[in-house]
């Protein structure tokens, strides 16, 4: 049933996002003077620690204290001081970390927002066809739909952003709102018979807000798996703590398809993210024993990285499950191309362009993205030539990006970093990853990466006394790789496997891209027909000796490019991760 809006009785108004456009419909888009984008004054990443040394007395201290700044306003505990937090353990709200749900936002996700927006959620209501399945926007097909709904985008106005501020659940689905948008505005484009060479040119109406909201969240200008899992869920029970065994979370907010498919994708990785809350349970208790370092502390730390190790397991059969729920094929043909980004065609990507923003602003907030795409001259307007267009290519939502991974990666000392100048997309993959997350959760995690009794430092100075601790340490980074091998798994059966075969009948009728037109077949009538492949879905999953049998063709040429949707050669990305793991053990490893 659709939502209601926020205001009671309020008149709703049908948008030419449906329906072709009227005269008077949508208000003229008036000239506008792009933001200046800034990390704001007293945003707690831009200040000391309160260990540091004083520093000189600011001349704008009071104006900081007079006036209340974005920052100040989503985050008045920290701007209190004018000081970042002096946190010394992993488990505090200042890096929106929750002891409860751990990354995930304690408060329920905003499911629509204020009225001043609708045309906003109108839009993205629109593009998911009213939440019917085949109904929304199409992929890769430019009909009347497509073209009436992106026309609206293009005429919508640009919208200020000042009444978001003083709340960070409604920035956060403001960011998720865009950026759904954003996604339904390019992939509803007419699929190429080559990658674009140009840079595809995002509206104002999205680029605008979207790059203002942005660094308020630390967020780059794309869908990110915080706006797939960590802002668009609810539990069971909306005002009662979210709990992994009493309230999971069960509703997915937001979908391009509308099937349930989608929705139990996202909600695999939501289950993993509160699983992980008692992962980082007992990394936090790790490190205080780390920091008594005495007997009684090392024996305890010896149960807790083996308690580590179940949990890291009881993560990785999380992940084994969205076969439970995920149709393979419905995934890859319908859901997955949507995530793209503006590098997905590797590096030769034309990426995509932000207009109405200031080319210094977009650079400043481009650190997310590979590298720009060159420089390409757009077509000729009637004034004369227009600048040339420059390209963005940031990567789409990826499970690279949960943090929860990643603060397992850094508190077992699992180093992905580059280990050689001129890096490929692969080996850089895990570090560009960073930028794709809250700001907040990227100051964890560099946090974590700097407390003064590292784990393994504690470990490996005690390991002639203690192989006990030595072998738990050593459990806990095999518990790591056993997941990154279900990782595997997983992308072996929904994406590998699936980018084999062509989509069948049934999905295409649901909005899968019918296979090339050269697959074709000359019938009696003469005519030319599309091939497609008679196999019904359930007989597209195989049974787990084929799921083996498939991750031994691993090596295979045609394998290592098939690219996840940050870009990468997804097979040759994950064995080097799961080979970076291995390395890190301290029997058996690299060393």
């Amino acid at each position: 049933m659709r939502p209601t809006t926020t205001q009671q009785g309020a008149q709703r108004k049908r948008l030419s996002f449906s329906y072709p456009s009227r005269n008077g419909l949508f208000a003229a888009t008036t000239p506008f003077t792009a933001p200046a984008i800034t990390l704001p004054p007293g945003h707690f990443l831009a200040l000391p620690p309160t260990h540091a040394a004083p520093s000189a007395p600011s001349t704008t201290t009071s104006t900081h204290a007079d006036i209340p700044t974005s920052a100040q306003t989503v985050t008045p505990n920290l701007a209190a001081s004018n000081l970042a937090p002096n946190t010394s353990t992993t488990a505090s709200a200042d890096f929106e970390v929750d002891v409860r749900t751990g990354f995930l936002p304690f408060d329920a996700a905003v499911e629509r927002l204020p009225a001043e927006y609708t045309v906003w959620e109108e839009a993205l209501w629109a593009a998911r066809g009213e939440g019917v399945v085949g109904q929304g926007l199409a992929l890769g097909v430019d009909g009347l739909k497509e073209q009436v709904w992106r026309k609206g985008i293009e005429e919508m106005p640009v919208l200020p952003i000042q009444s978001l501020l003083s709340s960070l659940p409604e920035l956060r689905r403001a960011h998720l709102v865009l950026t759904y948008l954003l996604h339904f505005y390019v992939h509803s484009h007419p699929t190429l018979p080559i990658p674009r060479t140009t840079p595809l040119p995002i509206p104002a109406s999205i680029s605008v807000p979207l790059l203002a909201v942005c660094p308020l969240l630390g967020l780059p200008p794309i869908l990110t798996y915080a706006d797939t899992v960590l802002y668009n869920s609810h539990p069971v029970h909306l005002h009662a703590a979210p709990s992994f065994e009493r309230n999971p979370y069960v509703k997915s907010l937001v979908t391009f398809t509308n099937t349930s498919d989608e929705a139990h994708f996202y909600l695999t990785s939501t289950r993993c993210e509160l699983a992980g809350v008692n992962a980082l349970s007992i990394m936090r208790a790790s490190l205080d024993e780390a920091f008594m370092a005495d007997s009684l502390s090392l024996t305890r730390l010896t149960g807790y990285l083996n308690d580590l190790a179940a949990m890291i397991d009881h993560i990785g059969d999380i992940i084994l499950d969205v076969r439970n729920g995920c149709d393979p094929a419905i995934f890859y043909h319908l859901v997955r191309p949507w995530f793209k980004g503006g590098d997905s065609d590797g590096p030769n990507s034309a990426g995509w362009a932000f207009l109405g923003v200031q080319d210094a602003t977009a650079a400043d907030l481009s650190s997310a993205a590979e590298h720009e795409a060159q420089a390409s001259t757009s077509t000729q307007a009637a004034g004369g030539e227009q600048p040339p267009l420059k390209g963005r290519k940031f990567s789409g939502p990826s499970a690279g990006q949960s943090s929860l991974i990643h603060a397992l990666d850094v508190f077992l000392t699992v180093d992905h970093a580059p280990k050689q100048p001129g890096a490929t997309a692969e080996e850089s993959f895990m570090i560009r990853m960073l930028m794709y997350m809250p700001a907040p959760h990227r100051a964890f995690l560099q946090h974590l990466a700097t407390v003064p009794h590292p784990i393994r430092s504690l470990v490996t100075a005690n390991a002639g006394k203690r192989p006990a601790l030595v072998a738990a340490y050593d459990n806990a980074l095999e518990a790591l790789k056993r997941l990154r091998e279900k990782h595997m798994r997983i992308a072996t059966l929904y994406i590998i496997q699936q980018a084999r075969r062509p989509p069948t009948a049934e999905l295409i009728k649901m909005g899968a891209i019918p296979p090339p037109v050269a697959e074709t077949q000359v019938a009696k009538d003469g005519q030319k027909h599309v091939v497609l492949q008679a196999t019904s879905l359930s007989e597209i999953i195989r049974d787990e000796e084929q799921v083996l049998r498939l991750q031994r063709e691993e090596q295979e040429e045609g394998d290592e490019e098939v690219r996840g949707t940050g870009g990468t050669a997804l097979i040759k990305f994950l064995k080097m991760c799961r080979d970076n793991t291995v390395g890190a053990k301290l029997v058996g490893g690299r060393q």
